[in-house]
């Protein structure tokens, strides 16, 4: 199958090699050729984007305080700043697996936070790790703007104990339709 796979990759780069010898060749021929413009900051900027989704204007910071122990609570200091000046954010915190680290009961999950650009705003959360190994809080930050609401997400490690961190297998390997070799992960319906 890996060979499959490497046999696949040498076509792919023969083949655009193939095309980058065409375009070179037409290029050079004289007069016909298309003119190229020319590279100016605000392009390089662009093309340095990568492609995909929009995230939220929102920069999230964090901090994990002290020494996380099994059954002691634990504080993380969040830095929320926003890169499109004073806007309203929505925080929500989130634990995919409640065995292994929860909240306190008064722990809000979603708070409301104004932010400006100069100044981040400073939030703390508490967890309290019920095992040892790396752990995960979710932080999702949520923003309106004129294109609809935009959403931010981090993870936030939290090793605890001195062991190594515990690797959580990420999914199932499986084939897709075209033989190649794909990771499956399970659909979060929350």
């Amino acid at each position: 199958m890996f060979e499959e796979m490497r046999m696949r990759r040498h076509i792919v780069y023969g083949v655009c090699g193939l095309v980058l010898m065409t375009a070179c060749r037409a290029g050079s021929g004289g007069g016909d050729a298309t003119p190229v413009a020319e590279a100016t900051p605000e392009s390089a900027a662009a093309a340095a984007k990568p492609a995909g989704k929009p995230s939220a204007p929102v920069d999230i910071d964090y901090d994990v305080i002290g020494t996380p122990v099994v059954g002691q609570p634990v504080s993380i200091d969040l830095s929320v700043k926003s890169t499109r000046g004073e806007a309203p954010v929505r925080l929500r915190y989130r634990v995919l697996d409640g065995q292994s680290m929860s909240f306190p009961a008064t722990q809000a999950r979603d708070v409301a936070l104004r932010v400006g650009a100069t100044e981040p705003a400073i939030r703390q959360i508490t967890v309290v790790p019920q095992r040892e190994g790396r752990l995960y809080v979710n932080v999702t930050a949520e923003v309106d703007t004129d294109a609809g609401t935009l959403i931010k997400a981090i993870a936030i490690p939290v090793q605890v104990g001195s062991g190594p961190a515990e690797r959580e297998p990420n999914g199932t390997l499986e084939q897709d339709p075209d033989g190649d070799a794909v990771i499956s992960l399970p659909a979060d319906e929350t």
